[in-house]
Formats: structure tokens, sequence, C-alpha cells
């Protein structure tokens, strides 16, 4: 099974789940200004919702995929604790992707709340999510 890890992060939320799931894939996290050199099983997407959308840099992403990615599974944190999930399933329509049903999301420091999160035992969960991804694969 051949996993990636991108992700888009304005404050570093994200950015730190990406980098739990890197350990337990033993696959590199990179944001998403670097695309997938070869096709993939599992994308790991990461993003959240920053107003009431995603970044577009996250659309551009997808328009500028070159290589075949079988499912996506989305993951990120928010402050609001909106999921980008939707967003990232119509994406996934519009570029003929299949969008794994679970996704990973938990509460991201922003302007004063949610202090101190994703927290360790956010990062555990992350983990624990992306364990039992491996198992259904």
């Amino acid at each position: 099974m051949k996993y990636a890890i991108r992700y888009y992060s304005k404050t570093g939320n994200t950015k730190s789940l990406a980098q739990a799931i890197s350990e337990v894939l033993n696959v590199k996290a990179h944001d998403i200004t670097v695309e997938p050199d070869e096709d993939v099983d599992i994308l790991f997407l990461g993003t959240s919702i920053y107003g009431s959308s995603i970044d577009p840099s996250v659309i551009k992403f997808f328009d500028e995929l070159k290589v075949n990615v079988k499912k996506i599974i989305s993951f990120g944190t928010s402050g609001t604790m909106q999921s980008q999930s939707q967003q990232i399933a119509n994406l996934c329509l519009v570029h003929d992707i299949e969008l794994d049903e679970n996704e990973f999301h938990c509460p991201g420091e922003f302007v004063g709340m949610n202090k101190n999160r994703p927290n360790s035992q956010d990062i555990e969960d992350v983990k624990e999510f992306v364990r039992n991804v491996i198992k259904r694969a």
C-alpha cells in the first residue's frame, strides 16, 4: 500500500497532526506545495476551514494533481470545530477521487480558543486513527 501525506496549515496545528501521521506511516509529510511524484493508494490530506472555506491553495492542489490517487482521508483542526470534510468531498467528486468516510478532526488553537490544542491526547488520537486505517486497508 502506497501512502502519502500532504497538508495546508496556517498556524501549525494541522502540520502537527501531519507529523504524527508521518511517524505512524514512516512516510514524510509535505505541505501541499509538494506534489506526490507517483501514484498513491491513500493520501492523507490535512487542512482546515479558514473563515467559511478551505484555502484556495487546496483547490489548486487538486486541480494540478498529476498522479492517480485512489482514496483521500481527510484530517484537520479548527478553532470552531467546523469540519473541512464536506468541501474536500466536493473536490473529490469533481476530480473522481474516492473520499474515505472516516476523517480525523480535532480542535486547534486559534485567537484564544482551544488553548494548547492539538494537545498530546489529540496527537495520540490521530496516531490511533491512522493505525485503524492501516488495519482496514
